[in-house]
């Protein structure tokens, strides 16, 4: 049985992380700053765009040289590029209160893992009972 509980643990860990995505994040200094303030992002925005045009590069892939090299002649110089993983981007219509105990269920593929809500939630049970759940106590009656 320790054996099993190991095994589904591990599968669930090694589940969340075959879902998780990455993407790139570039950071360029602005290096015109008139006054001492960078341009707006409108500027920045209209250098991204050109040069991505202009390299036919990816949004989704690292910053190529020729595309540092396009940035820096718009007056911008790149600083770093780091691989960061993605918001969690499911969306709402995979979350659902559990009729039965009132928690906040989420599928993940093959099954569902439920926290217990945060705050308070009403739901009806299989019985038809209204029932009020704040945390892990739950109060059903039929009144």
């Amino acid at each position: 049985m320790k054996r099993a509980i190991i095994i589904a643990g591990l599968l669930l860990c090694s589940l969340s992380q075959a879902c998780a995505t990455t993407h790139y994040e570039m950071n360029y200094r602005d290096t015109v700053r008139p006054h001492g303030h960078p341009r707006s992002d409108a500027v920045y925005n209209s250098a991204l765009n050109f040069c991505y045009s202009k390299t036919g590069m990816s949004r989704d892939k690292a910053d190529t040289q020729a595309f540092k090299d396009c940035m820096k002649g718009r007056g911008y110089y790149w600083l770093s590029t780091k691989v960061v993983q993605d918001a969690h981007s499911r969306q709402k219509d995979d979350t659902f209160i559990d009729p039965d105990t009132g928690m906040s269920c989420r599928n993940i593929g093959g099954a569902s893992i439920c926290d217990p809500p945060q705050g308070t939630v009403k739901c009806q049970n299989r019985h038809g009972l209204n029932c009020t759940r704040t945390g892990i106590v739950s109060v059903c009656s039929n009144l």
